[in-house]
């Protein structure tokens, strides 16, 4: 409201200085000039069904005479509905009577081919135009305007004027830029440069625009086109500001951007402070409390600049393109960026500071070097700092910046024209300095009631744009925007408190802090009496535009921006969830994005990252933007059941995953039922009756008891065990729901690739597991055939987990190679790999192991010895090798029983040891 207070009454001193201006103002009517260049080509009827507004243009005319410094301006519009008549209902043209003059040639209706003469009568009124008053410029422009009478459909509205006067500021040198197409077709366009004969036009055309025919006529030369109704180009939101589809051209009498530096500097040469004005005084000030150090001065002179310089400007004339003496933009304490950046670089150089004015384009921040070099090409002033042979780029108009004044921030805008440089463009470093962390908490407290805390930290550029914001802006309402903005999620939302905000001007960072209470929290999913809450990632996605997939225009972003977004569900009593990730990042020519869910016991973190690395994406990289960002109800939308008592569950609803972390899938449990049985029927029907044929046990070496390194190894195949189970039954959640459909959540991932991995991982661990377990029974019983198990099943293993890892580094590469190394990665893989390199090493060459494990499988013999009355006791199933050794009485015993057993049963002789 103050700076609408200040704009209305500086607007009405701007009337009263030049209402005499006004008055003096006339409207000269008179007849078409006589040397204008007749059209030879006949309008086309466009399309009708490319028309929007209810008329089109059948022929639009811009001649230009250089010599007589005149503009001829004459269109058709011709009105085939109502709407057309309602947006035609008047003519008006703007002026600057500074410098230029109005003449009006022709303003009539043609209706059924008969001409209606509308001038003679027709009375325009002056109206202040003041075209650029939203930016706080006063240019003193002026507006004819008249109000038709009885438009009729088919009616063709003509109309023709000329602007007499160029601006001297530009000192006789001409450049323009006319678009040769609209967004709608036009029956005929004629266009033409009327050239004295020694002065020198260059042209340049854009777009496939074609090239300028050319007609001498004694003393001139005419640089014409004549062009009919062209297909209609489609215009597409969030283009950037450099970008157009439509063909157009340049003209200039500026051969090289040397001239236009050569230009600037004469216009606005940094001047002397006069050695007794206040402002000098002001400038010693401050160099005194700076104790005479650069950088310092430069600290305090560009504080005072930029906030209390109010920008404002009166562009009138001359003022357009120069710049007010600096003492009275002292005195006056505003200005606009001619003025403040004059005044900055003049109170440096009076420090033997080295600065100059530098030209910048804030809306072409891209292709600015294409362009013909002219005056036109740039709108903005700001200026360059030399200290030291440091350089740095300063904008006067930007308020509120903190930080230490070497990291000031200056925008991305393109290439420069610095009058420290030696007349050629120069790019501006293209820089992200700031950032955005917003952190929201909602706590569970049950009965359906939370409180939200939200901590937002802006730094850099950021907290410079909401440091402006915060003091121009009431504080209640700030605080009722931001309830307003929770409202929409959380309608039953009250602020506890006042928003608090912490300004650290030294290292520029903002601070603001948030509480909210929210009763009757939750929302009814439809079609079910389940309630949820939505975690909604605004902010991020307001900041990515929507595009069609067959966009062509480049895509423009809100360069620059770094912004992490995290929010979090908290159950207040440690109400436990169970465990859930899911992931998706990908780096883009323009972008980086991230997003990260993550289940933990007490607590949900939903976070997003956002960072651009460009102003906009680029025309070939627009399909994998529309691909990276076509689902956004999944990437954006993410809601949490609530249970009975009003806390959150860790079950997502089925806008984001459908499924709870209890959810089983039955189809994997079944798997699992079937499958272990029949590995261990296949161990005990067939394997387990096997003879060692890789790894066979000693005859002539033998061990009674388990020892050395064998304890150590039933050691770790004990822990091996355990921990694997851990793993396939919990941390991994092989039969939880959610794990099969973490694939929706990650981007660029094959859905039948993902599940086919995960059910060859199910099969492969339990595999493992099982043969780890048989591995370590078989060690207990000291059987013939462990060294060869558990040299298998550890091969197994290293391979098996190797493979594994390959196959998920690729498949989730963009991920990996973001969030860890190959280490990390690779770690279970490696793991096993040892594990076979030391133990497999150490089964396979190990006489103890080859001594200790030396019994056969006897369970068909007992059977057969018990069905034919033999006698039997424990010392049976002593080994072969003991006997031979007759270590004692027992085994002579043994010996015994065994030949008589041998001498009835001839046919089991195949089986023994």
């Amino acid at each position: 409201m103050k700076r609408f207070s200040h704009l209305l009454f500086a607007f009405v001193l701007v009337l009263a200085a030049f209402s005499w201006s006004f008055s003096q103002t006339t409207i000269q009517k008179t007849a078409s000039p006589n040397w204008l260049r007749p059209t030879t080509k006949k309008a086309i009827k466009p399309n009708l069904d490319d028309i929007s507004d209810g008329y089109y243009y059948e022929l639009i005319e811009h001649q230009i005479n250089l010599a007589t410094q005149t503009k001829y301006y004459k269109d058709i519009k011709v009105l085939f509905d109502q709407t057309g008549i309602e947006n035609l209902g008047q003519v008006q043209v703007t002026f600057d009577p500074h410098f230029q003059k109005l003449q009006l040639h022709e303003l009539k209706v043609i209706r059924n081919g008969k001409d209606i003469n509308l001038l003679p009568q027709a009375k325009f009124k002056l109206l202040a135009s003041e075209t650029e008053l939203s930016r706080s410029i006063y240019n003193g422009s002026q507006m004819a305007h008249y109000v038709l009478e009885d438009l009729r459909k088919d009616d063709k509205i003509v109309f023709a004027y000329s602007i007499i006067g160029v601006n001297p500021v530009f000192e006789q040198k001409f450049f323009d830029s006319y678009y040769l197409q609209g967004y709608e077709p036009t029956g005929l366009v004629h266009l033409n440069y009327i050239v004295p004969n020694g002065r020198k036009l260059q042209f340049k055309s854009f777009n496939g625009a074609p090239e300028a025919q050319q007609q001498s006529t004694g003393n001139t030369t005419n640089f014409f086109w004549e062009l009919t109704a062209d297909k209609t180009v489609q215009y597409e939101d969030y283009s950037p500001s450099w970008y157009s589809p439509l063909k157009y051209i340049q003209c200039s009498e500026f051969n090289t951007w040397q001239e236009v530096d050569q230009w600037n500097r004469k216009i606005n040469p940094i001047p002397q402070i006069a050695t007794t004005s206040t402002l000098q005084a002001f400038v010693n000030q401050l160099w005194k409390e700076s104790n005479g150090q650069p950088y310092a001065y430069l600290k305090k002179a560009c504080d005072f600049v930029q906030n209390e310089i109010r920008y404002m400007g009166i562009e009138m004339g001359e003022y357009s393109h120069r710049a007010n003496v600096p003492e009275k933009v002292f005195s006056q304490r505003y200005g606009d960026c001619k003025d403040k950046s004059m005044l900055l670089a003049t109170m440096l150089k009076n420090k033997n500071i080295d600065a100059g004015l530098v030209l910048a384009n804030t809306y072409k921040n891209r292709g600015l070097q294409e362009e013909l070099p002219s005056p036109y090409a740039f709108n903005h002033m700001v200026i360059e700092v030399n200290i030291g042979g440091r350089s740095q780029y300063i904008d006067p108009t930007i308020t509120n910046q903190g930080g230490d004044i070497k990291n000031r921030y200056f925008p991305a805008y393109g290439k420069v024209l610095s009058t420290m440089g030696s007349g050629k463009l120069t790019d501006v470093p293209q820089h992200v300095t700031g950032n955005i962390k917003v952190k929201e908490t909602l706590t569970m407290e049950g009965k359906f009631e939370a409180t939200l805390d939200v901590h937002t930290t802006y730094v850099g550029n950021e907290a410079d744009d909401m440091r402006t914001y915060i003091q121009s802006s009431a504080k209640n309402d700030i605080q009722k925007q931001y309830l307003e903005y929770y409202a929409k999620i959380y309608p039953k939302i009250n602020k506890i408190g006042q928003i608090q905000y912490k300004d650290d001007l030294e290292n520029n960072v903002v601070e603001i802090i948030e509480k909210y209470k929210i009763k009757n929290i939750g929302k009814t999913e439809s079609g079910s009496t389940k309630k949820y809450i939505p975690l909604l990632g605004t902010n991020i996605n307001d900041k990515l535009p929507e595009i069609m997939e067959d966009r062509i225009a480049p895509l423009s972003l809100s360069f620059p921006t770094d912004l992490t977004y995290e929010m979090y569900i908290v159950n207040k009593g440690k109400k436990e969830f169970g465990n859930y990730r899911g992931n998706s990042y990908f780096d883009r020519t323009a972008y980086v994005f991230g997003k990260t869910l993550e289940v933990e016991q007490d607590s949900i973190k939903v976070a997003y990252t956002l960072s651009f690395h460009e102003p906009f994406v680029e025309q070939k990289d627009l399909k994998q933007y529309y691909t990276d960002f076509a689902d956004r109800d999944h990437i954006f939308y993410n809601g949490f059941y609530l249970d009975n008592d009003g806390y959150v569950t860790d079950g997502i609803t089925n806008l984001n995953t459908p499924a709870s972390a209890k959810d089983i899938n039955w189809f994997v449990l079944i798997l699992f039922v079937l499958l272990v049985p029949a590995v261990i029927w296949y161990i005990v029907k067939k394997y387990n009756k096997t003879k060692a044929f890789i790894i066979k046990p000693y005859d002539e070496i033998y061990y009674d008891q388990i020892g050395g390194w064998m304890i150590v190894l039933l050691i770790v195949l004990f822990i091996n065990i355990f921990t694997l189970s851990g793993i396939f039954f919990f941390q991994q959640s092989f039969f939880s729901l959610n794990t099969w459909q973490a694939v929706d959540q990650l981007e660029g991932v094959s859905p039948v690739l993902y599940r086919t991995s995960l059910l060859l991982e199910i099969i492969g661990n339990i595999l493992i597991l099982t043969g780890l377990i048989y591995s370590c029974i078989l060690l207990i019983k000291k059987r013939d055939i462990f060294a060869q198990t558990f040299f298998i099943v550890a091969l197994f293993m290293a391979v098996f987990c190797t493979i594994d890892g390959i196959v998920s580094h690729f498949m989730f590469k963009s991920y990996f190679e973001k969030t860890e190394d190959l280490f990390t990665h690779y770690k279970d893989a490696l793991k096993s790999i040892f594990f076979f390199c030391i133990w497999g090493t150490y089964v396979y060459k190990s006489e103890r192991v080859k001594g200790t494990c030396v019994r056969p499988y006897q369970n068909d013999g007992i059977i057969q010895k018990a069905a034919t009355g033999h006698p039997f006791d424990q010392d049976f199933l002593k080994p072969y090798s003991m006997m031979k050794q007759g270590e004692n009485e027992a085994g002579a015993e043994f010996q015994s029983q065994s030949d008589r057993a041998d001498r009835s049963h001839p046919e089991d002789d195949q089986d023994k040891p």
